[in-house]
């Protein structure tokens, strides 16, 4: 929120004050800390990439704070991570969508923790080209469901999702 006021000067007397919110234009692309976010609409974002190709351990929070004002963070955009050397990828609670190609060719790629109990959509390839051996830890009421959502999403065979 931002406020202006006009004052008169010289011969002119009075003022005037006037409110207004600056809100972050939907689409664009906001960087804060490490982590690189896309507006989606006036309450949610979506986490778009990283600021540092060095980044190794990522951890999508549930909510960011752009100008003082608390997006909820629900979804991993397309792409997101495609190709980075990251390791480990925690999945904040709000997100309800994994991109395509979010994590693709991301061979290092051993460890990702869903914290997440809302996510309904994953997209093609999500997965494809993490390393052989990752885990993927779900929350343990949603196993069964997520190993569904999951499977088929690139990864290969060895690739173990656990509680």
């Amino acid at each position: 929120t931002a406020t202006v006021v006009v004052k008169g000067i010289g011969n002119y007397t009075g003022n005037i004050s006037k409110n207004f919110t600056i809100e972050a234009k939907k689409g664009s692309t906001i960087t804060v800390g490490a982590y690189k976010y896309k507006v989606s609409s006036s309450t949610e974002v979506s986490f778009a990439g990283l600021k540092s190709s060095k980044t190794k351990k990522v951890s999508i929070p549930s909510t960011v704070k752009i100008g003082g004002k608390s997006f909820k963070v629900t979804s991993v955009a397309n792409k997101a991570l495609k190709g980075k050397a990251v390791t480990s990828v925690t999945i904040g609670k709000n997100v309800k969508t994994i991109g395509t190609s979010a994590f693709e060719k991301c061979s290092k790629l051993k460890k990702i923790t869903v914290k997440t109990t809302v996510l309904k959509k994953v997209g093609k390839n999500a997965f494809k080209g993490i390393n052989a051996k990752a885990k993927i830890k779900v929350p343990k009421k949603k196993l069964t469901s997520y190993k569904k959502l999951m499977k088929g999403k690139g990864q290969k065979s060895t690739v173990k999702i656990t509680k």
